[in-house]
C-alpha cells in the first residue's frame, strides 16, 4: 500500500470515529466568532488623510495627484473611538525608482500608517501620480496674512514678522514662481491693542511639497485709534515775544491753513480759538528779513498733520530809529 492509499484510509476512519468531537470544534469556532465579532466589527472612513512622498536625496516632489485620499477603518471600539488624525498618514517611497516624467504608484493597505486597534479596509482614490525635480533651497520674505478687521475706531499700524526670511526648500521649477511665504491667519475681530504670537507657515502649493525652516515665526501687530481729520483754514498767524512793543512785524502771508489729526470726539468738540498759530520773534534783529516756521499749539492728544504755509517771510521794523531818522532829514 503506497503511502496515498494510506493517508485516504485515515481520513476515512477519521471521520467516522470523530464526529462528536468535530461538531464541538464548530461550535467553539461558531461561538468564537460570535464573541469577538463586536470588538471587530467598527467602522469608519476618515477623510484628508495627508499623502507623505519619500525621495532620494537632492530630489523633490514636482507635481502630486493628490495630496490626501480617505481611508475606510475597520477596528475595535475603543480603536475606532480614539482614532486620531494626526495620527494618520499613506507613505509613499519612491525611493530607488527611475524618475521618469510620470510616475504612477498604486496606494495599497500597506502604505497606510495607523495606530493599533484598527486596519485600513481601502483607500479612495487608489493610486497616485507623481513628478520630481531636483531640489533647492532658496531664502524668501515671509508676508504676514490677517483676516477681520479690527473695531470701529481702530487700524493697523505696522506688522511684522522675526524672522523676516525664512529657507524654502523644495523643486527649482516651482521655487522659481514663489515670491513670499504666508503665515497662517491671524484674526483681528475683537482686538483692541497690539500683540504678539507665534505662527506657522503656509506651504506654497497643494500640488507639491516644499519644507521651510524655521516653520513658525513671531508675528508682531500693532494697532493704534483711527484718527479722525478736521482743517482750520485762516488761522491768523500770531507774534510770540522777541519784538519791543514799539516795533512793527510784518508777516507775509498773516494767516494759515491747519489739519489736526484725533480722534473725532477731541475734533468735534474744537473751537477756532482753541487753534493757535504764531511765530517766534526771539532774537530777531530789526530790518533784517527772516523766513521762519509757523508753530501751532493745540490740546492734548490732538495731532498738527500739516500746515499751510510751514513757513512766512518776516521783517521787523524799530519805529523809534525811523521815526528819529525821518526828524534828522
Amino acid at each position: 500500500m503506497n503511502m496515498k492509499d494510506r493517508l485516504t484510509r485515515f481520513l476515512k476512519t477519521f471521520s467516522r470515529n470523530n464526529k462528536g468531537a468535530k461538531i464541538i470544534a464548530l461550535v467553539l469556532a461558531v461561538i468564537t466568532w460570535y464573541a469577538i465579532q463586536p470588538s471587530i466589527s467598527f467602522e469608519t472612513i476618515v477623510s484628508d488623510v495627508p499623502v507623505r512622498v519619500m525621495v532620494d536625496p537632492g530630489w523633490a516632489v514636482l507635481e502630486q495627484s493628490v495630496a490626501s485620499v480617505d481611508v475606510h477603518f475597520r477596528g475595535s471600539r475603543e480603536g475606532i473611538r480614539y482614532l486620531v488624525h494626526e495620527q494618520l498618514e499613506v507613505l509613499v517611497d519612491i525611493r530607488g525608482m527611475p524618475y521618469e516624467e510620470s510616475i504612477t504608484v498604486p496606494l495599497e493597505l500597506r502604505n497606510v500608517r495607523a495606530p493599533a486597534g484598527v486596519r485600513p479596509a481601502f483607500v479612495r482614490p487608489s493610486e497616485v501620480v507623481l513628478s520630481v525635480d531636483q531640489e533647492e533651497d532658496r531664502e524668501v520674505p515671509v508676508r504676514v496674512h490677517i483676516q477681520g478687521s479690527p473695531p470701529e475706531g481702530y487700524e493697523v499700524e505696522a506688522m511684522t514678522a522675526t524672522p523676516s526670511v525664512v529657507t524654502v526648500s523644495g523643486p527649482r521649477q516651482r521655487l522659481d514662481t514663489i515670491d513670499a511665504i504666508r503665515t497662517t491667519p491671524i484674526d483681528l475681530e475683537g482686538r483692541l491693542q497690539s500683540f504678539k504670537l507665534r505662527v506657522g507657515l503656509v506651504s506654497p502649493g497643494r500640488a507639491w511639497t516644499a519644507r521651510i525652516e524655521p516653520e513658525r515665526v513671531e508675528v508682531e501687530v500693532t494697532l493704534i485709534e483711527r484718527a479722525a481729520r478736521a482743517t482750520f483754514d485762516e488761522v491768523r498767524i500770531k507774534k510770540l515775544l522777541g519784538a519791543r512793543r514799539w516795533d512793527t512785524v510784518e508777516i507775509e502771508p498773516a494767516y494759515a491753513d491747519i489739519q489736526l489729526v484725533g480722534r473725532s470726539e477731541l475734533l468735534d468738540g474744537l473751537a477756532p480759538k482753541d487753534v493757535r498759530a504764531y511765530v517766534d520773534l526771539s532774537g530777531l534783529e530789526p530790518g533784517t528779513p527772516y523766513e521762519l516756521p509757523v508753530r501751532v499749539h493745540v490740546p492734548a492728544r490732538i495731532r498738527v498733520d500739516r500746515v499751510v504755509p510751514e513757513k512766512v517771510n518776516v521783517v521787523v521794523h524799530n519805529e523809534e530809529t525811523e521815526t528819529q531818522g525821518a526828524g534828522n532829514r
